[in-house]
C-alpha cells in the first residue's frame, strides 16, 4: 500500500474489522492447528446473520 492508500485504510469504519479478520485468516494458516467443529460455529454465525 502506498502512503495514501494506507491513511484512507485507517480511516475506513470498518479498518477494525479489517484487520481482526486478516489475523484471523493468518492464524487459520497454522500447520497442525486443532479447532473445533463447524458445526459448533453455528450459534456465532446465526447471530452475526440476525443482526
Amino acid at each position: 500500500m502506498t502512503p495514501p492508500e494506507a491513511t484512507a485504510f485507517e480511516a475506513d469504519p470498518d479498518f477494525s474489522a479489517a484487520i481482526a479478520l486478516r489475523r484471523a485468516d493468518d492464524a487459520g494458516k497454522v500447520v497442525g492447528l486443532r479447532v473445533a467443529a463447524l458445526e459448533s460455529w453455528r450459534p456465532v454465525v446465526q447471530r452475526v446473520a440476525a443482526g
